[in-house]
C-alpha cells in the first residue's frame, strides 16, 4: 500500500467509523442495488452488475443464476431477503421447508454449489473423515456454501469434487429440453422439503439427469482437474500462480463456449478443446477468452489488484478488533478494493481461521457477521 500523510492518518484515527483504510484518493458514488422490476429486466441487469459474491463465480454458474432470476415469480419469489438471496450459514431442513420459497432454496443451492467449485481445494484439504462437529472441511462447507454433509461416510471426496459439475451437466441438459425447459429443471431437480444435506441435493439432481439426459447434443462436463485450481505451495512464484489460474480460466471458457455452441450444433468439451484455436472458430472463442476477460476474472475473484488504479489510489483495509486495528488478509483486501473501484457498496465473503461468512459494508464502514448480527 502507499504511504499516507500524517494529517490523513490522524483524521482516519479520529473518525468514529469502525473501519479505516490507508492510502489516498476517494471513492466514487456507489451504484444502487438491483431494481425489483420485471424478472427479465432484472436478470439482464444482473448480467451487467452482479453482487460481489456472484461476480467471482465461473460464468456458467452466473448464467444459471440469471436464468433462475427470470423464473423468480414462478418459483415463489423472495420472502427472506431484501434483494437476492445470500448464504448466511447452514439452514436446517425445517427452516427451508417452513420459511423459504422454492426460488430462494434453488438460488441458495446453485450459489452453494458454485462456491463449492470456487473453494473446492480449501474444503477438500480440511476434510478429515470425521463427523461434522469435528471436521473442519464440513464446517467450512456449511459456512461458505450453506449446506452440510456426512463427512464420516465413504465417498466424501468424490462427492465434493463431482457435485458442481453434476449440477452444470443437469442444467445443460435442461437447456436442450424443448418442452419443459429450464423451469422444469428448477422444479424437478430441487426439493426444499427433502433432505437438505449435500448428498441429498446431488441425488435429486442425478435423478433429473437419469430421467432427462437423452440424446440432446449436451456438451459433456469437463474433468474436474481441468477446471479446478491445483493447490499451490507457499514458494510458488507469481508466474506459476497466474499460470495455474490462466489454465483453469481457459478451460472454463472452453466449456462455456461449448455449451453456447451446443445451442446451434452438437459440441462436447473435448471437441471444443480441439476447435477453440482453429481458424474457423478462433475469433469466436477469443470473444470470451482474452487478456481483458482474464484480467477482469482475476480482479473479480480478488486474486490481483486493479492495474488500472495508481499506487496512490490503492488502499489497505483494516478492521478494529477491540482497541487494535488488524489488516484484512490480502484476498479480502483485494475484494474490497475491487468493490470500491467498481462502486459496489457491499462485499460478502468467507475468511478467517474458521471460514465464517461476513458482510463488509463499504458505505457504513462496518463488518457484519450475518449468523449473529454482530458488527465491527
Amino acid at each position: 500500500s502507499s504511504s499516507v500523510s500524517e494529517a490523513n492518518s490522524a483524521s482516519l484515527r479520529e473518525s468514529p467509523a469502525p473501519w479505516r483504510f490507508r492510502g489516498a484518493g476517494c471513492s466514487r458514488p456507489f451504484m444502487g442495488a438491483v431494481c425489483s422490476g420485471n424478472d427479465e429486466r432484472e436478470a439482464m441487469g444482473l448480467l451487467k452488475e452482479w453482487p460481489s459474491e456472484v461476480a467471482e463465480l465461473p460464468s456458467f454458474f452466473r448464467d444459471m443464476l440469471a436464468d433462475l432470476v427470470r423464473n423468480k415469480r414462478r418459483l415463489g419469489g423472495i420472502r427472506n431477503f431484501h434483494d437476492l438471496p445470500t448464504i448466511q450459514g447452514k439452514l436446517t431442513g425445517h427452516e427451508l421447508k417452513s420459511g423459504y420459497t422454492d426460488f430462494e432454496y434453488v438460488y441458495l443451492t446453485v450459489l452453494g454449489f458454485a462456491r463449492l467449485r470456487l473453494h473446492q481445494e480449501q474444503i477438500l484439504t480440511r476434510c478429515n473423515g470425521q463427523v461434522h462437529s469435528r471436521n473442519p472441511g464440513v464446517q467450512l462447507l456449511e459456512s461458505c456454501c450453506g449446506m452440510t454433509m456426512h463427512g464420516d461416510r465413504p465417498g466424501v471426496i468424490a462427492l465434493l469434487r463431482s457435485a458442481p459439475d453434476t449440477l452444470v451437466q443437469a442444467y445443460t441438459t435442461a437447456t436442450q429440453d424443448r418442452r419443459g425447459g429450464t423451469l422444469r429443471f428448477f422444479r424437478e431437480a430441487f426439493d426444499r422439503t427433502a433432505d437438505p444435506c449435500l448428498e441429498g441435493r446431488v441425488g435429486r439432481i442425478c435423478e433429473y439427469l437419469e430421467k432427462h439426459a437423452l440424446s440432446r447434443g449436451v456438451a459433456a462436463v469437463p474433468p474436474w482437474e481441468d477446471v479446478s485450481v491445483r493447490p499451490m505451495p507457499a514458494s510458488a512464484s507469481v508466474e506459476e500462480f497466474v499460470g495455474e489460474h490462466l489454465r483453469v480460466f481457459v478451460n472454463e471458457c472452453t466449456w462455456h463456449w461449448a455449451e453456447r455452441a451446443t445451442r446451434g450444433r452438437s459440441m462436447d468439451y473435448e471437441e471444443a478443446k480441439h476447435l477453440r484455436f482453429d481458424g474457423a472458430h478462433a475469433n469466436d472463442f477469443a470473444r470470451i477468452c482474452n487478456a481483458a476477460t482474464f484480467a477482469a476474472h482475476m480482479r473479480a475473484a480478488g486474486l490481483c489488484a486493479d492495474g488500472r488504479a495508481t499506487s496512490q489510489d490503492r488502499l489497505l483495509w483494516e478492521v478494529q478488533t477491540g482497541a487494535a486495528w488488524q489488516p484484512f488478509e490480502p484476498r479480502v483486501n483485494a475484494l474490497l478494493e475491487e468493490a470500491r473501484l467498481a462502486d459496489r457498496p457491499v462485499v460478502e465473503c468467507c475468511f478467517g481461521p474458521k471460514g465464517w461468512r461476513y458482510v463488509l459494508d463499504l458505505r457504513r464502514r462496518v463488518q457484519r457477521k450475518p449468523k449473529s448480527g454482530r458488527e465491527r
